[in-house]
């Protein structure tokens, strides 16, 4: 924690020398009156009179003070909560811009009737790294190729807009899920390994990997130890991801989505796959990988700046009242016999 003050414009500070004048100069009578020299010395009057000008030079030096702007800089401390290390990666091609497979059975209201699958993707991905504010996300999205956009950071501001960024930009044909996945592995490079680690999966396409990728996959995510979820968003001609068919690599071309599972069912690393075929279905799918994952994390949180401007100008001001009291009271005239 940080307890120094800091100044924002020190060049203010080159006046504290005027809360010396209250000290050496004497104030002039309003009245003029004889000599007292020959009286006792009045000890308590001149402590009052000493008090109130040492007041009178603290004011001016906490009003110097206040207008150059003191405050306590931010900082940061580390907190333990529940969480992982997450990247988003969400697919950017041109059939995220369709509808999805089914009509939602249930109204969820019209923000989500009727919109693409990326955009209720998109604004169902937002609430869900608003709720998870332990963790660590990290977001790339993929087409013909990798494009990254946020690294890692708990900043939640930061996580909302690169979600929202997503929808830049004109959509491609193209679909290259295996080049996407392992960018978002490397992601985890040079990290430590703190909570979980998760890549979200989010896409409505599928891919028949090579033999190569294939072993570049499995290398990365047993080397990273990555967790894999799949949410996949069936589209109206799609078989989906199970069937009869699925196991045994019939009609991949047609279906790549199964052949792509498939290889993800075989990795010796966790998977598991959701398929939604509506906005409610896709909004069930978020909250179940919400749902997981949780296990502590260590995680930064930055203490914002504290400003103490307003706290030093209401201590002048009661270092003040006693001085306008004392100028009210003061004789201006005295009273003669009537």
């Amino acid at each position: 924690m940080s307890s120094v003050m800091d100044i924002a414009q020190p060049a203010y500070l080159l006046l504290l020398p005027l809360a010396l004048l209250p000290l050496l100069l004497r104030r002039r009578a309003r009245l003029d009156y004889p000599g007292l020299e020959l009286l006792p010395a009045d000890r308590f009057s001149d402590a009052i009179a000493w008090g109130l000008r040492v007041l009178a030079a603290l004011c001016i030096a906490l009003l110097v003070i206040g207008v150059s702007g003191p405050h306590l800089p931010a900082y940061t401390v580390e907190r333990i909560g529940q969480g992982a290390q997450m990247v988003l990666l969400l697919d950017r091609s041109r059939s995220m811009d369709q509808s999805f497979a089914q009509q939602p059975l249930q109204p969820l209201g019209a923000a989500l009737r009727g919109e693409t699958k990326g955009s209720v993707a998109r604004s169902l991905l937002k609430a869900f790294a608003a709720r998870r504010r332990s963790d660590y996300f990290a977001m790339l999205a993929f087409s013909g190729r990798a494009l990254p956009t946020l690294p890692f950071t708990n900043k939640p501001a930061l996580v909302q807009a690169a979600i929202n960024a997503g929808s830049i930009g004109k959509a491609l044909s193209e679909t290259d899920i295996g080049r996407g996945l392992s960018a978002a592995l490397r992601l985890f490079e040079g990290r430590p390994y703190d909570g979980s680690r998760i890549i979200l999966l989010i896409s409505d396409g599928g891919a028949i990997l090579n033999a190569d990728t294939q072993r570049e996959l499995r290398r990365l995510l047993r080397h990273y130890r990555v967790t894999l979820y799949w949410i996949y968003l069936r589209s109206r001609n799609s078989p989906g991801l199970e069937g009869a068919e699925a196991d045994d690599g019939r009609n991949d071309e047609t279906a790549p989505e199964r052949a792509l599972h498939r290889f993800f069912s075989s990795l010796e690393t966790p998977y598991r796959a959701y398929m939604a075929d509506n906005p409610q279905a896709l909004e069930e799918a978020v909250a179940a990988v919400d749902r997981l994952q949780l296990l502590p994390i260590r995680y930064q949180e930055t203490v914002p700046r504290r400003d103490l401007q307003s706290t030093v100008f209401g201590v002048a001001l009661v270092l003040l009242l006693p001085l306008v009291l004392v100028q009210y009271g003061e004789v201006v005239q005295w009273r003669g016999r009537r």
